[in-house]
């Protein structure tokens, strides 16, 4: 401390007590500024990381309310979101190695599948990534096995968990990349002129899907 005053001194002996002042404030002034900026760069960043909290939380609460009303208009037992993940190029020849299930409404009485559908790998399930890439969407029946869109495996896996059809409508983002899809499982048969009904107004939210998956994949990375 001494050192400090001593030093203090000998510059208002050296160049004058009005000069060493100027210097003492712009000193105080330039660490002040310095501190201020800290203080307003961290509140914006905070900012920021909330408005992305509450940007993702919206979304999310968005596509439920599009699964849950899709539940209701195509009477399925469960209406759900599986979205691809895990950057690699798979047998498909999707850049993705894995689906799962990340979004999930229930009609009455029925059981959640979602923790059964997590982490599935695309190239157990290839015949059936193939078709969604390559079509709008694709009809499962487990009664009438087409196994051109789907393996005897996969069928049978349907079957365990109760769906004898299952409908799946393929999810773009907004560069008509296909990032998952959207499903609808039914318990029972139903018949051909029903899912005619039912399609277009899954496509119409696959559409909508696409576009909220878009900027909640978009906020990931920032």
């Amino acid at each position: 401390m001494n050192e400090i005053l001593n030093g203090i001194l000998e510059a208002i002996n050296t160049h004058g007590l009005a000069l060493v002042i100027s210097g003492i404030v712009i000193f105080l002034l330039f660490n002040a500024g310095n501190i201020l900026i800290e203080y307003l760069r961290n509140k914006l960043d905070v900012k920021k990381h909330d408005d992305l909290v509450d940007k993702r939380g919206r979304v999310g609460a968005a596509i439920q309310e599009l699964l849950d009303k899709l539940v209701l208009q195509t009477h399925a037992d469960r209406a759900y979101v599986s979205e691809f993940h895990n950057t690699a190029v798979s047998i498909a020849g999707l850049p993705f190695l894995y689906t799962s299930c990340n979004y999930e409404a229930l009609g009455e009485g029925a059981a959640s599948a979602a923790l059964a559908r997590q982490n599935l790998s695309m190239q157990l399930y290839h015949k059936l990534m193939e078709a969604i890439t390559k079509h709008p969407f694709v009809i499962l029946d487990v009664n009438h096995r087409d196994e051109s869109v789907e393996s005897q495996v996969g069928y049978e896996t349907l079957a365990q968990r109760g769906v004898s059809v299952a409908v799946r409508v393929k999810i773009t983002d907004n560069n008509k990349r296909a990032i998952g899809f959207v499903g609808l499982d039914y318990g029972n048969p139903v018949d051909k002129t029903a899912l005619e009904r039912y399609i277009p107004m899954t496509r119409e939210a696959a559409v909508k899907l696409g576009a909220l998956l878009s900027v909640n994949g978009k906020d990931k990375k920032d």
